[in-house]
């Protein structure tokens, strides 16, 4: 494969991802999805189906990579879905954005 061509295939994915993000920003800005306790994204709001996409998508890549972390630690996935979901909900409430308190039920 050509420099020319990983590079372009890199940019693109760097594009991609950084897509995804401003996706997700929005979906967190407009109230439709927010942080659980378990790591991983939840809807707010069932009313939109890109946001449900999403949700699944962010989902799948944070288990994926959670569970690379578990085994480099060698730790259960659950260990580090906790940890990683004190950290996402503490970030949630600094930004303003809607985070599942421990009772089940969606603050902001």
């Amino acid at each position: 494969m050509k420099l020319s061509t990983i590079t372009t295939f890199v940019a693109g994915l760097l594009f991609s991802v950084a897509a995804l993000a401003m996706e997700l920003d929005d979906a967190k800005n407009m109230g439709l999805v927010g942080e659980q306790p378990n790591g991983y994204l939840g809807l707010v709001s069932a009313s939109s189906p890109e946001a449900a996409a999403l949700v699944v998508d962010i989902n799948a890549k944070r288990k994926a990579r959670y569970q690379e972390i578990a085994n480099k630690q060698n730790t259960q996935l659950v260990n580090i879905e906790r940890i990683a979901g004190e950290k996402l909900i503490e970030k949630a409430q600094g930004d303003g954005e809607f985070y599942m308190d421990g009772s089940g039920q969606w603050q902001r």
